[in-house]
């Protein structure tokens, strides 16, 4: 079904229709005549000369038919597709003369368009005021895409959602996206009190920041803590860091059953994608928002021995950062995976000082990771320094993934 676009306003690519159409009218007139062969230089006495015209079977002066694809081209140009389009292909066919005094109506509609290409295909017919045909014709035009500075919000418009705020390192990414500028909500799932203490000493430093219970693999508990942002900062979570993880305990494969197995990928995979799940119809919307993800970078490198539930939960969550960033980057949500190897905080429950010791002593910077460095990278990822970074795993293993 054919639509007649009949007000002035430009629609975009993704509006435009195969069967829309867009109509102009012009009264054809000596004066617009002479202009044209004044530009172009086409003095033919045909088009210029009334006493020569009167000689030929026309009898009086023919207008340019280029006059006439100039019109269609203003079509093109202004209402459909619109400022920006251009020409790459064109075919006209002069059925009739038009004369000096005739009002001719001009048509394009839009026949096809290909999204790879950004490429509409279109036909044109021209009719005088006796309803006769003149020219008709096809083409095909381009709509470059236009470069465009990507979206963003200023510190202060980010309200951010920490999962795994009650661990060590999770409390020093709160306190890095606080400081700044950002609305922080420190999501917990025990430890209360030490979470409570740990947004107190933020506010104590100027940040802004709420604990907030929730149970990551309740959706319910999920829509309530995501509400009781929205209410205490008054807008969306648009930054999201997923924390939260598997507890790291050592076991060894061969003795874990499928539910332990599966308790780590719900642990890590699912409650992220719970996460994001419940954030990203309002950072869609927008067509801004940040996901940072935390894995392991023991998904690539040598696996320690009886850490294998963890890593493939993190294998696991990997795959998702990835397959999620090329779904969401053209609607200009950005995700990012920080990878860390052992941390400080790993110890004791990663084993003993002397495992600690070796797995320092094999890192090519000489020590762990502590919860500074990861919060440090997780927060570059959340600002503006890193608006062209999506899809990426950084290493903050102080180079044992070399």
């Amino acid at each position: 079904m054919s639509t007649l676009i009949q007000d002035t306003r430009t629609l975009s690519f993704e509006e435009i229709q195969p069967g829309q159409k867009v109509t102009v009218v012009k009264e054809i007139t000596a004066e617009a005549v002479d202009k044209f062969a004044e530009v172009s230089g086409d003095d033919n006495p045909l088009h210029m000369d009334s006493a020569f015209a009167a000689t030929t079977p026309f009898r009086r002066r023919v207008v340019h038919g280029v006059l006439l694809a100039s019109y269609v081209s203003t079509l093109v140009g202004t209402r459909l597709p619109g400022p920006g389009s251009l020409w790459n292909q064109q075919s006209f066919r002069w059925k009739l003369p038009v004369f000096i005094g005739d009002r001719i109506e001009i048509t394009l509609t839009v026949t096809h368009k290909s999204e790879g290409t950004r490429t509409v295909s279109v036909e044109v017919q021209a009719v005088n005021q006796d309803g006769k045909v003149v020219m008709d014709g096809e083409g095909a035009v381009t709509i470059p895409e236009v470069r465009r500075k990507a979206e963003s919000t200023g510190p202060a418009e980010r309200a951010a959602f920490v999962s795994g705020a009650n661990t060590e390192t999770g409390a020093q990414i709160v306190r890095a996206l606080a400081l700044a500028g950002m609305k922080v909500a420190a999501c917990y799932a025990s430890d209360a009190a030490q979470t409570e203490a740990t947004c107190e000493s933020i506010r104590g430093e100027g940040g802004k920041v709420i604990p907030v219970p929730a149970d990551l693999s309740d959706p319910e508990s999920l829509r309530s803590a995501f509400a009781l942002v929205e209410q205490h900062f008054g807008a969306d979570v648009n930054v999201l860091v997923n924390h939260a993880g598997y507890p790291l305990v050592p076991k060894e494969l061969r003795s874990a059953g499928w539910n332990e197995i599966q308790g780590a990928l719900d642990a890590e995979l699912r409650a992220t994608i719970e996460c994001c799940n419940a954030v990203l119809p309002a950072m869609l919307a927008r067509k801004w928002g940040v996901i940072v993800n935390t894995g392991s970078v023991f998904t690539d490198a040598l696996p320690p021995l009886g850490f294998g539930m963890n890593i493939i939960g993190k294998a696991a969550l990997k795959a998702y950062t990835r397959c999620l960033a090329a779904e969401v980057g053209p609607s200009g949500i950005r995700v990012n995976l920080v990878s860390t190897g052992f941390a400080e905080t790993d110890f004791p429950a990663a084993g003993s000082d002397r495992v600690r010791k070796l797995q320092a002593m094999q890192t090519p910077l000489r020590r762990l990771a502590t919860p500074e460095d990861i919060a440090g990278t997780v927060a570059y990822l959340c600002s503006d320094a890193a608006q062209f970074v999506t899809g990426a795993d950084i290493p903050v293993c102080g180079g044992i993934a070399i």
